[in-house]
Formats: structure tokens, sequence, C-alpha cells
């Protein structure tokens, strides 16, 4: 196993299902997958799902989140993600003119957030493109970077030999370092943003763990009878399938239903011949 392990370059192996991994789930460790849905907050209806074996969320913000811009097409919308999600990166792939993202960054490392050193606490200077720390030291324009295809910049502190705080802001040789994305303005305003509209920020809870609710604890759904991560996919798909049914049945009827997708079918039936006619 460890030679397979150091041949595939990975951490893990599941002797089970190859394609699973262990992630940390209501805080313990196990081996599973990574269920990821984007929930209407109106009915609660399940609007795309994903299936990863990602052991964390920050790689599936921009993932849902242009799954869901492909089902609302031109329309605005809000979404509202955990701190899981946070990512710079993912962030400015997801926001544009017809998306508004609320989210709610990481806390920085527990000394610097007890010390008050964290980079929250830096004020930016536009004018003279510069940092200020808390203690009103300032951390000038150094050099220009790039990484993963995205610009930033770096400034660092010139005062840490004689300010007296540098064993609680850094441990870097060279004094504290601070570092701000080309886009880090659209950063700091989704967090502006994120706290202006806590009251919507604070519902995300209840809209998106509502299918999880319904399905893991009212059906009793909490393993997977596949393995693989395409099956499981698959099966996923068809739980969530069978939950928007039931949704829609217990929001408009089934007599309601069947009408709506008769007319649907009738549609595309339509579309289809349409095409056909064309290639022919």
């Amino acid at each position: 196993m460890k030679q397979e392990l150091k041949e595939t370059g990975e951490s893990q192996l599941c002797v089970t299902d190859p394609d699973a991994k262990s992630m940390k789930n209501n805080g313990k460790h196990e081996v599973c997958f990574n269920v990821q849905t984007a929930v209407d907050s109106k009915y609660k209806l399940i609007v795309d799902s994903d299936t990863v074996n990602d052991v964390n969320d920050q790689g599936q913000l921009s993932n849902m989140g242009h799954k869901t811009k492909q089902v609302f097409r031109d329309q605005k919308t809000t979404i509202v993600a955990d701190t899981g999600y946070y990512n710079y990166l993912e962030i400015i792939d997801v926001v544009d003119e017809n998306t508004e993202l609320l989210i709610k960054p990481q806390k920085g490392k527990q000394d610097k957030v007890a010390s008050g050193f964290d980079k929250g606490n830096f004020k930016y200077d536009s004018i003279n493109d510069k940092y200020i720390c808390l203690l009103g030291y300032e951390l000038p324009f150094k050099w220009n970077g790039k990484q993963d295809g995205k610009e930033y910049k770096r400034y660092t502190c010139e005062a840490f030999d004689f300010c007296g705080q540098k064993e609680f802001c850094t441990s870097a040789k060279g004094g504290r370092a601070v570092t701000r994305l080309s886009d880090e303005e659209l950063i700091e305003q989704i967090t502006e943003n994120t706290r202006k509209q806590n009251n919507i920020y604070k519902q995300r809870g209840q809209i998106v763990e509502h299918p999880f609710g319904t399905i893991k604890r009212h059906w009793g759904y909490t393993y997977f009878l596949t393995r693989g991560l395409r099956s499981v996919g698959t099966e996923t798909s068809l739980i969530c399938l069978a939950y928007n049914f039931k949704r829609m049945i217990k929001i408009m009827g089934v007599n309601e239903l069947i009408r709506l997708l008769r007319d649907r079918a009738h549609s595309l039936s339509k579309i289809y011949n349409v095409y056909l006619n064309e290639i022919a």
C-alpha cells in the first residue's frame, strides 16, 4: 500500500473504494464523499448538485456557482456560502454583474487574531499604495507577483526591528509581509456587503440544510449503496431528483405537477421535431 501511495502521489487509500476519502464529518473523520448542492431560498428545491472527493469545500465555490448560473442564465442571483468555501481565487471567478456573493472570511491564525495582528486589522491606504498596521507603522509596496494566473502585490514592514511587537506579529526574519490581490477591492466589497446583509446570510443554514435534513434524517439515507465516484455521483443525482419531485408534490400537488410535465414534454417534442427537420 505504501508503494502504491508513493507511486500515485496520494496521501490516503481506501481498499473498499479507491475514490472515497477520509473527511471530517460532524466532528469526526469518516471515509466518504463530498456532496455539493445549490438550493433555492423560496421553495428549498435543489437547483443542482455534484459529488466530489475533495476533503474540503474550498475548491467548490466556482463549480457550484457556475452550475447555478447555467440554470438561472441572465437572472440576478445572490449566492450565499459558508466560510468553508472561502477562497480568493474561487470568489473572483464567481462574481459578475448578475451574481452577488455573500460569504464570511475565514478567521486568521488564532495567535494573530488574539494579538490583533491579523491582516483584517491592517488598513490599506489606496492613495499611497501601502498598508498601515494597528500600531501605525507602514508596510510599503515592495514587488509584484503572480500565482495561479492572478496578479498580486507584496507589502513588507520596515519597522519590525524597533516596533517592539514583532514576536506577536510574525516569525519571518525579514518582518511582516502582506499580500494584496489585484481584485482585493472586490473581496473587501463582498466582505462589507455580507456584513450589511447579515440577516440574509444567517438564513444560509436553513436553506441549504433543508434537503440534507429531509434526505438523511427523514428518509434515513445516511450512506451510499454504490462504489466509485461516477456511480456515487449518479446515486446522488437520483436522490436529489426524488427529493425535488416529493418537494414539488408538496408545493403544488400531483395533478398540477403532471400538467406541467406534460406541457414541458410537449414543448420539447416540438423543439426536437424542428431540429430533426432542419437536419433533414
